[in-house]
């Protein structure tokens, strides 16, 4: 979708089953352009399909992301690598959608027939013994907007790529360190717990602290705006929640609903546009 956010976990090579390395080290040789305009194009053709199959056929798209080493020292660039999971992916949202849909609504959006198929590619391509670590996906996405709790894992002086032209670039992505993003969220849900124990904040980081755990600890978090960030960039939301967050620690709670009510009005058009049709 075009206004979709992502938030996407890279592992290092070494977290992945042996059986699929090497096929994830020969993707690191396409650009990430080459894999977002693949991706764009696969969409499409699931839309524009002539039966009713809403399910990926192919095989996963691996982006692959290339930082320096945390000492700064080496001057080679440590790979990490985030499978697509679009298959598995869209099996998690229509259980979703089938505990919120009319059966027979249901049935013909996401037909059974079709999604018995993806079940049974599923089956074939993953080998794993406990069944809740399907449910950790290494992509998290939202449409219309980005999750307060997604900007509470970064800050504005993160890596930041903008690709294109800096003052309307096509892309806008924050990179993190997973340990560094864990303990920016642990933080934030301690002050919430505290101070404002009601907001539903507390409980969307919690789920997250709980996601990220589930990964390497030499991980890599990004937040992709998609294309969002033709929306609302230049973007200071990752400010806002910072600033929200060292306020109630502090106790000025009019400060932190200031930074609170700067962040809302500048999604607040932003989600009425996703309301519109």
């Amino acid at each position: 979708m075009k206004y979709q956010s992502e938030l996407r976990i890279y592992q290092p090579l070494a977290a992945f089953p042996d059986a699929v390395q090497a096929e994830y080290q020969r993707a690191g040789r396409r650009t990430r352009g080459e894999i977002e305009h693949e991706a764009s194009q696969r969409a499409q053709r699931r839309l524009l399909r002539d039966v009713a199959d809403p399910f990926p056929h192919g095989r996963d798209l691996v982006r692959v992301l290339r930082m320096p080493a945390d000492d700064g020292h080496d001057a080679a660039l440590s790979e990490y690598f985030c499978p697509d999971e679009m298959a598995l992916r869209c099996e998690l949202a229509a259980e979703q959608l089938a505990e919120s849909m009319r059966p027979q609504i249901f049935s013909v959006l996401v037909p059974e027939a079709a999604r018995q198929a993806n079940v049974k590619r599923l089956a074939g391509r993953i080998e794993i013994d406990n069944v809740e670590e399907l449910h950790q996906v290494h992509t998290r996405t939202a449409v219309w907007g980005v999750p307060a709790s997604w900007f509470a894992l970064v800050h504005e002086d993160d890596a930041m790529t903008l690709s294109g032209d800096p003052e309307a670039p096509d892309a806008v992505r924050i990179t993190v360190r997973l340990a560094l993003a864990m303990e920016r969220a642990r933080h934030a849900a301690v002050v919430l717990s505290l101070h404002a124990p009601d907001m539903d904040l507390l409980n969307d980081l919690t789920v997250l602290v709980t996601w990220l755990e589930s990964f390497h600890p030499d991980s890599v978090v990004e937040l992709d705006y998609g294309g969002l960030h033709r929306l609302v960039w230049p973007d200071d939301s990752a400010f806002d929640v910072r600033t929200a967050i060292e306020a109630l620690e502090e106790g000025d709670t009019e400060a932190a609903m200031v930074a609170n009510h700067r962040m809302m009005r500048r999604w607040l058009p932003v989600r009425q546009l996703g309301r519109a049709s």
